[in-house]
């Protein structure tokens, strides 16, 4: 009677399975999407851990805001990295504008009493590596998000 209802059961499992499907797995492309938007959030984070040593930890309210985008750049592009749902890749776009929103801002009108210029090597880097993660991740957003059923 046992061994009944255990093959009962496990028929049963059978069916749910057919009925919902495997768990989506992320192709090889989109991991490597993965990886690249990942990578381009933290070398944000990347490039502000270097200007930060390179002399903006002397500027007051800026110096501690170049550690926080670090540490925020760090943990987000992990969570892109490991987690691959869309709202992360969402939010990784909208961290790589809002850095780069940020320095325009600085450039233009100025933050927090510093003023920016818009000329410069790092600059020029910091705006490409901000632009490039903000496209990879709404790319891998696009491609990750769920799909409305007809």
């Amino acid at each position: 009677m046992e061994q009944l209802q255990r093959n009962q059961a496990r028929k049963a499992d059978d069916r749910r399975d057919a009925v919902a499907g495997p768990a989506p797995r992320a192709s090889v492309n989109q991991v490597a999407a993965r990886v690249v938007a990942a990578a381009l959030v933290i070398a944000t984070g990347a490039i502000h851990l270097y200007l930060y040593q390179d002399g903006f930890s002397s500027i007051p309210t800026i110096g501690p805001l170049f550690l926080a985008n670090v540490a925020a750049a760090v943990v987000l592009g992990l969570v892109v990295l490991v987690r691959g749902r869309w709202i992360w890749s969402l939010l990784g776009a909208g961290f790589c504008l809002g850095t780069l929103g940020a320095f325009l801002v600085s450039v233009h009108w100025g933050l927090f009493g510093y003023q920016e210029t818009l000329s410069g090597a790092w600059q020029q880097r910091a705006a490409a590596v901000e632009i490039a993660g903000a496209i990879a991740c709404l790319a891998l957003t696009v491609w990750t998000r769920p799909r409305a059923r007809a």
